[in-house]
């Protein structure tokens, strides 16, 4: 019965962490950010909502979606399996990301600004 109860604790530490650790970096989601309206914000908001869009398409990779968690248990042997899985979304935000960054970069621009990436390549 101890070894049970063991079995049970472990998997669900187990389930935590993957959890845990899948949550773990998120930034704004590229819904939020699309949402804001960047012709309100002051300077220094402005300078920094194009840092946050370049973050946020770099940290998209392809296109990711949720986190899946999969628990599988064999009949007979006790063996107790824990996977993890991300599909892939097909309708990849990072267009409207790379759009909304160029419509703030010439925003910067208007406002005789420069973006933070200027000397370098922008994503």
């Amino acid at each position: 019965m101890k070894r049970k109860s063991f079995s049970k604790l472990a998997l669900l530490l187990c389930a935590w962490l993957l959890l845990g650790t899948a949550c773990l970096g998120r930034g704004p989601s590229p819904g939020a950010l699309l949402r804001q309206d960047f012709t309100t914000m002051d300077n220094a908001e402005l300078v920094q909502y194009y840092q946050s869009l370049n973050d946020a398409i770099a940290g998209q990779r392809g296109g990711r979606t949720g986190f899946g968690l999969g628990v599988g248990v064999g009949v007979g042997s006790g063996s107790v399996a824990v996977g993890a899985s991300q599909g892939i979304r097909l309708d990849d935000p990072t267009d409207a990301l790379r759009a909304r960054r160029n419509q703030v970069r010439l925003e910067l621009d208007r406002r005789g600004l420069t973006p933070p990436d200027a000397g370098g390549a922008v994503p």
